[in-house]
């Protein structure tokens, strides 16, 4: 199969390119019009299909507690908003719940390496995000305050047993993780260490740092400040060289801030997350996930029912871009990558995921210039 544009986005920038696809697979990319196109898409944009390293559900689907059927639905549905591939990120929950939940998606990971290339018309799941319960009581935000635990190794490796290996990223407050023990341990096995859900100084998220972190929770939530006097954990972020994801839906965080995030840190390793919810596609209202009720208004914006405390969001991907270059004024450019390249570099899957460039995966997302969908590709094949 060939698909073409005037607008391919290779390297940081556009090209007029044409894009060739076998087995799944990007093998190669040529000049415009090299050969006839199964598909020309004019002036739309050809992009790498965006990754999401951190949502918790959406389209009547919840991390903790959905089901198999349930899940594979929440998969289907991602292409619409140009997601090709997903962290499923769990919440503090008992530990029975999350073993429930990590050995569900495990199960889904499984059918998915064993399903052919050319039945491929979800989001693949990457691995899976363990927010909690590692985090602190303070800086908890929506997480339940009772099932909190300090950082503990030989709970990570039942977690991580139960998941059969598949827990690729998980989020820490560091000033819990005596040592930095728990930090050292899962990072020397490959997986991704973020600090949030923090209340940190500034000088221990940079210790956490040097000693195998690399990554911040959704920028600026639910974590100590900035202050001129202590730097806190969003000191440590902006002037630091790791990845910072940020949720761009214009309640968490405002645009301006947002501007100034990615100036502070040279437009590098900023990662859009959506953080989203069951919720996420459904109608405002109130919704129940594992006992909490959450509110959706109008405008979008998640709260815990009754009160001020945002609890994720029901962002979409395409809007997040969107958000960032119209609101936030990033440039085009630096908006994409926060989709696509960064999320995959900080999960060490840049030659694979998040780039066009020959023997990549096929994963390819078409956007207007309103940044609507217009077709998402998984491992090459149409998903819409």
């Amino acid at each position: 199969m060939i698909i073409q544009s005037s607008r391919v986005f290779i390297s940081g920038s556009f090209v007029k390119a044409q894009i060739h696809i076998e087995s799944g697979r990007i093998c190669k990319v040529l000049p415009y019009n090299s050969d006839k196109p199964d598909t020309d898409y004019g002036d739309n944009m050809i992009l790498p299909g965006f990754i999401d390293v951190h949502t918790h559900g959406g389209y009547g689907y919840s991390v903790d507690g959905g089901t198999n059927t349930e899940l594979a639905s929440w998969l289907s549905k991602l292409p619409s908003e140009g997601v090709t591939a997903v962290l499923p990120t769990t919440v503090t929950n008992t530990e029975t719940a999350t073993m429930a939940a990590v050995k569900c998606i495990t199960s889904a990971i499984r059918r998915d390496e064993l399903r052919s290339t050319e039945n491929s018309k979800s989001a693949q799941i990457l691995g899976i995000h363990l927010e909690g319960p590692f985090l602190d009581k303070d800086y908890r935000g929506a997480h339940n305050a009772t099932l909190l635990k300090a950082p503990s190794i030989a709970l990570f490796e039942q977690f991580q047993e139960a998941a059969s290996g598949n827990i690729k990223y998980i989020t820490i407050a560091p000033e819990h993780d005596e040592n930095f023990e728990l930090i050292r341990h899962v990072s020397q096995g490959g997986v991704r260490v973020a600090i949030g859900h923090s209340s940190a100084c500034s000088e221990t998220a940079q210790l956490a740092l040097a000693n195998g972190a690399s990554s911040f929770t959704h920028s600026f939530n639910a974590m100590r400040g900035l202050h001129h006097r202590e730097p806190g954990v969003v000191g440590s972020l902006m002037r630091g060289d790791g990845f910072a994801e940020v949720i761009a839906d214009g309640h968490h965080v405002h645009p301006d801030v947002i501007n100034i995030l990615f100036r502070a840190k040279n437009y590098s390793k900023l990662i859009l997350v959506t953080d989203s919810l069951i919720c996420k596609g459904l109608a405002a209202g109130i919704y129940e996930r594992d006992g909490i009720a959450l509110e959706v208004d109008e405008l979008g914006a998640a709260r815990i029912h009754k009160s001020d405390t945002l609890a994720g969001s029901t962002l979409k991907m395409n809007e997040g871009v969107k958000f960032l270059v119209e609101q936030a004024l990033i440039p085009l450019n630096y908006a994409i990558m926060a989709a696509t390249y960064y999320p995959a570099l900080m999960l060490g899957i840049e030659r694979q995921k998040g780039q066009i460039v020959s023997f990549a995966d096929a994963d390819i997302t078409v956007l207007d210039d309103r940044f609507n969908v217009v077709q998402t590709y998984c491992l090459g094949e149409e998903a819409l």
